[in-house]
């Protein structure tokens, strides 16, 4: 029976910026592109089943077109930043730090990282497969594939796929946070011990309600998208959220929820952080005075400015240079 997990990484290795590297115990696909960089490392658990750490430092990672056909159950939790994901349906959902998101759909395209940011664990289960390889092993977990799909992934009304996406509960995050702490030295043996162990949970709790709040149309985020790079496309001025809204055709509220949505923060505190690490890198890769770096993102009031970067940094503007000046040494 073909390995269709190992034929959807190979697939993307082949991708521009995408890279394949064979470790002892493990796969890695990295990524290097001018936008950012990250890795996955694969762990093949069982032919059927692949655990993968991901850690990314970029706002997007390809995906191949090839594997929009190949549809491995998923199981995704996020330790940190936020992730993308657009359902057959047009609609957009977001991962965020502690949920876990199970589903039979995959990215269209590509995945995206709205904070440039984000480090999670996958789990891909070709239910055929792994229930012909090892049905032995399933039994004596108690692991119904089956059941476990129909509860999670399909729809109760329509009997259609549906994507399943709630915060974990306690004993799931305790499970996965296992896992992630292993991420340096894993063992084969214990990443399929709390594998089953999470699957087990699963089967055995009654699925929480998922999120319904969090679902996006096409035109929403694009909308939220749209905002963003305006408002960072030359961070000396202020532009009024109402007119933004105005130009959009929607109410200064809906603009609001469409950026929380997708950025996962509101949009004040979104432009705080992006001029200050704005700042940040103007302070450690120029030297410019700290009066024109202020401008430059912003702010007209030096003092703000200041207390501002302090507030994000933990250290003043200057502290900060020379900090970034002895770390160069």
């Amino acid at each position: 029976m073909e390995d269709l997990i190992r034929k959807t990484v190979i697939n993307n290795s082949l991708l521009p910026g995408v890279s394949i590297k064979k470790d002892p115990d493990s796969t890695r696909l990295i990524l290097n592109q001018p936008h950012g960089g990250g890795q996955m490392t694969f762990h093949t658990l069982f032919p059927g089943m692949t655990l993968a750490y991901i850690h990314i430092d970029a706002y997007r990672w390809p995906e191949a077109d090839s594997n929009l056909q190949i549809r491995p159950m998923l199981i995704n939790y996020c330790i940190s930043g936020r992730s993308e994901l657009l359902l057959e349906d047009g609609s957009y959902i977001y991962l965020t730090e502690n949920d876990i998101c199970i589903s039979r759909q995959t990215a269209q395209n590509e995945y995206i990282f709205p904070a440039g940011h984000y480090e999670g664990v996958k789990i891909y289960c070709d239910t055929e497969h792994l229930s012909a390889s090892c049905p032995e092993v399933l039994d004596a977990f108690g692991i119904d594939l089956t059941r476990l799909e129909a509860d999670y992934c399909r729809s109760s009304e329509t009997d259609s796929p549906a994507t399943y996406l709630c915060k974990t509960d306690d004993t799931s995050r305790r499970i996965l946070k296992k896992m992630w702490d292993t991420a340096d030295a894993p063992s084969d043996f214990t990443l399929k011990l709390y594998t089953f162990e999470l699957l087990h949970h699963l089967l055995q709790q009654k699925p929480h309600p998922a999120r319904l709040k969090g679902f996006f149309t096409e035109t929403q985020v694009a909308i939220a998208k749209k905002a963003r790079e305006i408002l960072v496309s030359d961070l000396r001025s202020h532009y009024p959220i109402c007119l933004l809204a105005e130009q959009f055709s929607v109410s200064e509220t809906s603009l609001k929820n469409y950026f929380r949505g997708v950025y996962g923060q509101n949009i004040s505190s979104y432009l705080r952080e992006t001029r200050m690490n704005a700042a940040a890198k103007l302070l450690a890769d120029t030297q410019y005075p700290v009066a024109e770096i202020s401008v430059r993102v912003g702010y007209s009031n030096q003092g703000k400015f200041a207390a501002a970067f302090r507030e994000q940094f933990h250290m003043k503007p200057l502290e900060y240079r020379r900090q970034k000046r002895l770390e160069d040494l």
